[in-house]
Order: C-alpha cells, then sequence, then structure tokens
C-alpha cells in the first residue's frame, strides 16, 4: 500500500498546487508539523485564490492590446 500523501499546513498554494498536480489527486490532507490531521484541502478551494488574480491579469491584456492597437495606426 502506497504511503498517504500529505501537505503540510503551511505550505504555499503553488507547493499545494504542483503537489495535487503531481499525484493527479483532487483532495489532499493537510497535517501538522507533528503529522497530525488538521484538515483536507481541495482542488476547489485553491481554485478561487487563483482564478481572481488570473482573471485581474486577463484586464491587463485587453488592455494593452487596445493600446498597442491605437499605437500602431
Amino acid at each position: 500500500m502506497a504511503p498517504l500523501l500529505t501537505v503540510r499546513e503551511r505550505a504555499g498554494h503553488a507547493e499545494t498546487v504542483h503537489a495535487m498536480a503531481e499525484h493527479g489527486v483532487r483532495r489532499m490532507p493537510v497535517v501538522d508539523d507533528a503529522g497530525l490531521l488538521v484538515g483536507i484541502v481541495t482542488l476547489d478551494d485553491m481554485l478561487h485564490p487563483l482564478a481572481v488574480p488570473l482573471g485581474e491579469l486577463s484586464t491587463v491584456f485587453a488592455g494593452e492590446r487596445a493600446l498597442e492597437s491605437r499605437t500602431r495606426r
């Protein structure tokens, strides 16, 4: 039997998402320094905090595209 995959409670978003993607899991137990369970993080938990900044970046791209179109004429 394979060992249980976990993430430490102090792990950041990038580390947690990487671990979930690497192992192909949508849920991962979160443990403290003693290895005790403190919660479970899900892919849905991770997506919202990542999607909001990405959505804001998309407005930058749209604004830059419009600016480039105006200045190239």
